[in-house]
């Protein structure tokens, strides 16, 4: 009789326990948008839960020795959100320029034991006199888990310790074909949603996104199909749920959706661009934009009101190849990037650099016309992890094969690109670099921003 009762306990008790159990860590933690004062830690749980960030700061800026200030504590506060899936984004604030953050996750009222390190940089000072510090923005494109489930870049990222890291677009890769997207709503955001998940689990990657600043844009294969444009079924789900999977500063305007944003750090402000929400299709025989009249209005107020001595804009795929007959090339629609180019000219914008992704390989473009008012460079970085591995002649470099507009050669392996910015004030300069996976650089050049600040001619 004791028998039967202890075995009837304990299946009492099998059945009640799934209910009892504690809520989950599906994904993350991610640092995002992060300030001097200021920074967002990303998770996603398996249910709606309450969420704590415990953290503590120590005076050791960007990772040199430290200052022997006292050590300093904090907490934070939140929750994911009440609908699937179930993501979250705690601020932390009122923190100290350049210090590092240690620190751990709480869920509902339980810690969760770290699977990777946990600890970043708050991003430098922008101070109005005085040194101007050194910095390094990293950046990649074209990660496709499914194909590449060990992608080795990402330790050379970590290696580098960019104080920031930029996902510019096919960051995970989702059908090709629009007929995968014929189907219900709910398969739909099912299988968006588990691309965006799968893409944090990838080794490697996932202890850069808990120690390094992370922000993100898409391209065609994290939006939708192939080349795909504003026409997909589905790109609002498509925004909604990039919107939760990447906390970024902003996504696009109350009046104006997409992914676009921009931060700053030091003396550079960069540029997030989309280019697919508001993308006329490739086919259309009048295509005209490929950004859409609201974004190109907010990128150009805001390059005018920016003070930054770099101003870096980022795109998913090429800005400045001047190849026609191609719709995911920006010269393709209309006069649009043409009357941008001419836009920066008669704005005397000063120091604009380009940067972008999606070609499967690494290089860096040069657009410079009588009419531009000095050399545009675009450091252009892709496959960090799309492609099977490279072919013999990617470790050596070869001739470009697709662009006319290149300095030096086109690398085909594993990549990321790395903007390095130096020197003093008035005399600031930036490295740009595509590194492979042995953490070599392939590509670089140096430049000051003299060399992006022509003599204005009188008649401008």
């Amino acid at each position: 009789m004791t028998t039967r009762i202890t075995l009837t306990s304990c299946l009492v008790l099998l059945m009640i326990v799934p209910s009892l159990q504690a809520q989950t860590l599906l994904s993350g933690p991610v640092v995002g948008h992060t300030t001097p004062t200021s920074a967002r830690i990303w998770i996603e749980t398996d249910e709606a839960c309450a969420v704590k960030i415990h953290y503590w700061l120590e005076a050791r800026f960007q990772f040199q020795s430290s200052a022997g200030i006292p050590i300093m504590r904090g907490t934070a506060e939140g929750r994911t959100s009440p609908t699937p899936p179930h993501t979250g984004v705690i601020e932390l604030t009122g923190l100290k320029p350049g210090w590092l953050v240690y620190y751990e996750v709480e869920i509902a009222g339980k810690p969760v034991r770290p699977n990777t390190p946990q600890v970043f940089s708050l991003l430098p000072e922008a101070a109005q006199n005085g040194p101007v510090p050194s910095f390094a923005v990293a950046f990649a494109s074209c990660m496709y888990p499914a194909r590449v489930p060990v992608q080795p870049i990402w330790d050379q990222v970590a290696l580098h310790r960019p104080a920031v890291l930029l996902l510019i677009g096919d960051n995970n890769y989702m059908p090709n074909p629009k007929g995968a997207y014929e189907t219900t709503q709910d398969v739909v955001e099912y299988a968006m949603v588990r691309y965006h998940r799968y893409l944090r689990d990838l080794p490697g990657l996932r202890s850069v996104l808990s120690t390094t600043p992370t922000y993100g844009i898409w391209d065609d294969h994290d939006f939708g199909p192939d080349n795909s444009d504003r026409t997909f079924r589905w790109k609002d789900l498509s925004l909604s749920l990039f919107k939760k999977y990447y906390p970024n500063p902003s996504a696009g305007l109350p009046d104006v959706p997409g992914v676009f944003t921009s931060f700053d750090i030091g003396d550079a402000q960069f540029f997030l661009l989309d280019d697919r929400y508001h993308r006329d299709p490739n086919d259309a025989p009048d295509r005209n934009t490929m950004l859409g009249a609201g974004q190109l209005a907010w990128l150009k107020q805001s390059l005018k009101d920016s003070k930054a001595t770099f101003k870096v804009i980022v795109n998913g795929g090429t800005l400045l190849v001047d190849r026609q007959g191609s719709g995911e090339y920006w010269a393709s629609f209309g006069q649009e990037r043409d009357q941008f180019l001419s836009w920066l000219a008669e704005n005397r914008i000063t120091g604009v650099l380009f940067a972008a992704g999606d070609w499967h390989v690494g290089t860096l473009n040069r657009l410079h016309r009588p009419q531009d008012p000095y050399p545009f460079y675009e450091l252009l970085s892709s496959n960090a992890g799309v492609s099977l591995p490279p072919p013999p002649e990617a470790e050596t470099g070869q001739a470009h094969y697709r662009f006319h507009q290149y300095i030096g050669t086109e690398y085909r392996g594993y990549n990321f690109g790395l903007m390095t910015f130096s020197g003093p004030r008035g005399s600031r300069a930036v490295s740009l670099q595509i590194i492979d996976s042995q953490g070599e650089p392939r590509i670089q050049l140096n430049l000051t921003e003299h060399d992006l600040t022509p003599e204005w001619r009188s008649s401008r």
